[in-house]
């Protein structure tokens, strides 16, 4: 019976690119990273590293699981802006926003540097969470 029960967990199993589209709130989440580790327009190992390792954490993604996670976002949302997926947490308590926010301000600052296109993104994201210019400047690092 045990072995029936394993190999029935390991069907039911959902595949990493599964549980993200089936997450609406998870799938905005991922994109937000990606793009802001992208928005200064490369991608160093620092945030590769912090990227896979949010996957983990957050996500219960494997490292391994990563690359075909990314590929299917941005097969699928390729239409989708900041705003788009940033509103996707409309409506969620002020602390499910400050985490998304946490997320993002460390991908931004996974380099130890916030550049102009990180910040463009924090913005915009913040600025569509209901969060006031003060707040935001207040928030953003420098």
């Amino acid at each position: 019976m045990r072995i029936l029960d394993t190999l029935g967990e390991f069907l039911n199993k959902k595949s990493s690119v599964q549980m993200v589209a089936d997450d609406p709130q998870m799938s905005a989440e991922i994109l937000l990273l990606i793009r802001t580790m992208f928005a200064d327009g490369e991608m160093v190992a620092e945030e590769l590293a912090l990227f896979k390792q949010l996957c983990l954490s957050l996500f219960n993604i494997p490292e391994e699981d990563v690359p075909e996670v990314i590929r299917f976002l941005r097969e699928v949302s390729y239409e989708t802006d900041h705003e788009q997926a940033a509103g996707m947490f409309d409506g969620l308590s002020a602390t499910r926003k400050q985490e998304l926010m946490t997320h993002l301000m460390m991908m931004a600052m996974a380099d130890s540097k916030l550049k102009e296109g990180e910040k463009a993104v924090l913005e915009k994201v913040a600025g569509v969470l209901g969060y006031t210019p003060e707040q935001i400047r207040q928030m953003l690092p420098g």
